[in-house]
């Protein structure tokens, strides 16, 4: 199956844009305010990182609302709620910075079944989900945690080739992608978001 290739400015991503109001009101919250800073913010809600969750999130659409969803890698927990507000109700997410548990829990008080945990992902049980999502797999330092999910779950995986101090686990290429995290496919992609750097995803299941 060719993978496809997209471009940053050809994705809409107002549906997602339109959450970011309701994340700022947790910030009148000092524990929450006091555990980010606008840097973060800022990095968070760029119009790249916002083509990019548009396009994941897409790609999800096609999945079952009463699926057993785990979010790796949730930062500011961001990805559960617009889940959430997807149709989505049976959340988890992970993510090794307790850092921002406050804020992330504030975001998804509406959902009573969301469930954070501020580990890492290698230390969790995941034979339960039907469906995990990891939009930043060059975070993490290997891939042991996709063979510890059960038969048949299926994924929407997010990398990139984009060389930074945080990232240590990235890939060139959606074939590399592909090698690290084999499985039978249903999409493979590119995001091209500036001469230098892309985003791959990958959907399918085990």
């Amino acid at each position: 199956m060719p993978a496809s290739v997209e471009y940053g400015n050809d994705i809409a991503y107002d549906s997602v844009a339109t959450h970011i109001p309701y994340v700022m009101q947790q910030l009148y919250t000092d524990a929450n305010l006091n555990a980010t800073s606008l840097t973060e913010i800022r990095d968070a809600f760029r119009p790249h990182q916002m083509q990019g969750k548009s396009w994941l999130l897409d790609k999800v659409n096609q999945f079952d609302r009463n699926s057993k969803v785990l979010v790796i890698g949730s930062w500011l927990g961001f990805t559960s709620y617009c889940l959430y507000k997807m149709g989505f109700t049976d959340i988890s997410e992970t993510d090794p910075d307790s850092r921002l548990s406050s804020l992330a829990c504030s975001l998804n008080r509406e959902n009573t079944r969301f469930v954070h945990h501020s580990q890492d992902v290698n230390k969790l049980s995941l034979k339960d989900y039907d469906l995990v999502i990891n939009p930043s797999c060059e975070h993490i330092d290997d891939d042991l945690w996709f063979n510890r999910t059960k038969p048949g779950c299926n994924f929407v995986l997010h990398s990139t080739n984009l060389k930074w101090h945080d990232h240590v686990n990235t890939v060139g290429s959606v074939q590399e992608m592909i090698e690290k995290y084999p499985m039978e496919l249903s999409f493979s992609g590119e995001l091209v978001l500036n001469p230098i750097y892309s985003r791959y995803m990958l959907v399918g299941a085990r």
